[in-house]
Formats: structure tokens, C-alpha cells, sequence
């Protein structure tokens, strides 16, 4: 290995550790830009065994960006507000979030008793979960039937 392929390597693990440091308390994804294929691959290498995070791949014009999203972090958000709902019985509302951090927490609790999910706001940022605890029995959606 040469050392500018250490310097590299250096590199890429500096920005590793920055993110993270930034992804420990986060809800927030860390966005990696400018990056190269071997950087790229080496981001990719660091984060894909680890269940706390998610990195996924995005292409905006000519640039290829990376984002990790702190999903052990937004689990544990779920669950603490699921409990919450549970102890209340009240709807709690989580705070604006992107499309894919709302899937994880949608596809994490969907199997969950005792409550629901839905994305409330209007398309963009301001779109958010609310958490409903479900009572009884969950009333059916009436199939379009109409009256003569």
C-alpha cells in the first residue's frame, strides 16, 4: 500500500468517526458527499454490519451521495413514545421527519399491539408520525357502497 492509499484510508476514517460522533444522539442522517467509488465502498464496508445504522445511496445530478441514518436511535424513539401512548392513552406526535425515517419506524411498529401509526402534514418537511394507541376492536374502512 503507497502512501498516498494510507492518506486516503486516513481520510475516510476521520470522516467515519465524524459521522459517527454526529449519528450517536441523532435522529438526523449524515450525509457523505463528494466521495469516491473506493471511498464510497470503504463507508459502505464500516457501517453495513452494524444494525444501528442504515446507509443508503442516493444520486443528485452528477453527484453520488451517500446518507447513514441513525436507526437503532430512531427505534428507540419509537419505543419510548409507544410506551408513553400506552401508559396515557393518548396520540403522541413525533417530530418532522424524512421518508425513509418514517418507513423504519412505520415498518418497526407495525407489528407492535396495542397501537398505530400515521403520517400526518402536508408532503416535505413537515411530514410526521403520530403514534395512536388502539382500544377495542379497530373500526373497518367502508368499502365505497353507494345509496339509491
Amino acid at each position: 500500500m503507497s502512501d498516498r492509499d494510507r492518506e486516503k484510508d486516513k481520510d475516510v476514517y476521520k470522516a467515519i468517526g465524524e459521522a459517527e460522533r454526529f449519528l450517536v444522539d441523532s435522529l438526523l442522517p449524515f450525509t457523505f458527499d463528494g466521495l469516491n467509488g473506493y471511498e464510497r465502498k470503504k463507508v459502505h464496508e464500516h457501517f453495513e454490519n452494524d444494525t444501528e445504522y442504515r446507509v443508503k445511496t442516493y444520486r443528485e445530478d452528477d453527484q453520488i451521495i451517500l446518507k447513514v441514518y441513525p436507526v437503532g436511535s430512531l427505534k428507540r424513539l419509537a419505543e419510548q413514545k409507544t410506551q408513553e401512548v400506552l401508559m396515557k392513552g393518548q396520540a403522541e406526535e413525533l417530530p418532522p421527519m424524512g421518508s425513509f425515517e418514517r418507513f423504519v419506524i412505520h415498518d418497526y411498529l407495525k407489528e407492535r399491539h396495542g397501537v398505530r401509526t400515521e403520517s400526518t402534514g402536508q408532503r416535505g418537511e413537515d411530514r410526521r408520525i403520530v403514534i395512536m394507541p388502539l382500544f377495542g376492536r379497530r373500526p373497518r374502512k367502508v368499502k365505497g357502497r353507494r345509496l339509491k
